[in-house]
């Protein structure tokens, strides 16, 4: 198993198929809303409502549902094979297996489509409407939502809470399945000769996610770009956001993980 990067790293995550950039991007979304749905001001309510739009707008694209079965079930095939290998932390194993099957069961007994609860709701249908313009959301345009939000934070918090309560298996599914895949490979250190680097990868291999970490203290970030069979990272210098960045020229040190479970 892999040994996390230290709190000194950055990590960035390149997914190498569209159902880890879906995932990706779930993660990314529920991570927002439950540091918004934490804080009290009628603004941060405001950020987590959007947050929450936005999770129901990408589950509402594809079926999320079917994709986390179909991977779920391809890590339990692949964990149950592993259970034949000597030398293999058994009781590990089973923990692991346990979890999958847990949350495989409880995700295959939903019935109908996660977020049906708000795509029938008003109140959060006209805040959708408007959103995409810019300061659509302003009083005068929804004088409900101005009237809602400037009810008591505990009022709010319930509310925001008994809205994403129905999506919490997709995230503990989006979860478990994130967490195999990034446990599956250690990190290797690796060097970028004048900040460009780029492997192979094997076409037959499951590959699913490449992680750089990088230390905080640098001053440069990597730009991935990746296919089927190769993948190229340049790390580029941006001393100001107004300046276009340009690629580093000195050699950069970094960790680099290929997960392919």
């Amino acid at each position: 198993m892999q040994t996390p990067h230290t709190s000194t790293d950055i990590c960035y995550e390149q997914p190498l198929n569209e159902r880890m950039r879906t995932f990706l991007r779930y993660e990314e979304l529920t991570r927002r809303f439950e540091f918004f749905a934490k804080q009290d001001s009628a603004s941060d309510s405001h950020a987590a409502l959007l947050a929450l739009i936005e999770v129901l707008s990408l589950v509402s694209r594809g079926d999320l549902k079917q994709e986390l079965l179909k991977e779920l079930k391809r890590q339990i095939d692949t964990l149950e094979q592993l259970a034949n290998k000597p030398k293999l932390n058994t009781s590990k194993l089973t923990e692991i297996l346990t979890k999958h099957k847990n949350i495989f069961d409880r995700l295959h007994t939903v019935r109908g489509q996660i977020g049906n609860h708000l795509k029938e709701n008003d109140f959060i249908n006209s805040i959708k409407q408007r959103a995409v313009i810019p300061g659509g959301t302003c009083d005068f345009d929804l004088p409900e939502y101005h009237h809602w939000l400037e009810l008591p934070f505990n009022h709010r918090n319930k509310v925001l809470h008994e809205w994403i309560t129905p999506f919490e298996i997709i995230q503990d599914s989006v979860s478990q399945a994130l967490h195999l895949i990034r446990e599956s490979t250690q990190y290797i250190n690796k060097t970028a000769a004048k900040g460009f680097y780029d492997q192979n990868l094997d076409p037959n291999a499951p590959n699913q996610l490449i992680r750089i970490a990088i230390q905080r203290k640098d001053n440069f970030f990597p730009e991935c770009s990746a296919g089927k069979h190769r993948f190229s990272i340049r790390f580029l210098v941006q001393d100001d956001p107004n300046i276009t960045p340009k690629q580093a020229g000195l050699n950069i040190d970094f960790k680099l993980a290929c997960c392919t479970f």
